[in-house]
């Protein structure tokens, strides 16, 4: 037989589109070729092959989120973007205090939005975001005292 006609009777015998049973075969049981193609009734090759073609093996599957996922991270700052002024004066210039380390790091964080925005996310250097962002959280968890409370919490387990 060929590809169609097993296609074909695989079909008829589970009453559903080949890609349906494949993907419950793949992705909700998780059977491996071997078992697969058991179930199914077809040879190793086949079950392979269709796996293949409906994109439901593991790195495949993996592969596919990762491509997406990029996709959707180029809109993720592009709204936000559109209204930083990067230009603004700095009300803390020259200062060496809590405040003008704090509108540093806010600003940090936009440029990075920025570049993110602008390279549809593609930028290495967005990769900087993250860090500027944890920050911008430290800082607040300092300024709430939040901060002193773990490291108080943290004095206490040690004891």
């Amino acid at each position: 037989m060929k590809y169609m006609q097993y296609k074909g009777v695989v079909e008829r015998e589970y009453k559903k589109s080949l890609r349906k049973i494949m993907h419950e075969i793949c992705v909700v049981e998780g059977l491996n070729s071997s078992l697969g193609a058991k179930k199914l009734g077809v040879a190793k090759e086949i079950f392979v092959y269709w796996r293949s073609f409906y994109r439901l093996d593991r790195n495949q599957q993996v592969f596919d989120q990762t491509v997406s996922n990029l996709d959707q991270m180029k809109f993720l700052y592009l709204n936000e973007a559109k209204s930083i002024d990067l230009k603004r004066p700095l009300k803390h210039e020259g200062e060496q205090s809590l405040e003008g380390l704090e509108e540093l790091v806010g600003r940090m964080v936009e440029y990075y939005k920025c570049v993110h925005a602008e390279s549809d996310g593609l930028a290495k250097e967005t990769g900087n975001l993250p860090l500027y962002e944890f920050v911008q959280e430290l800082l607040e968890e300092y300024k709430s005292g939040r901060l002193l409370m773990e490291v108080e919490s943290q004095k206490k387990k040690v004891q």
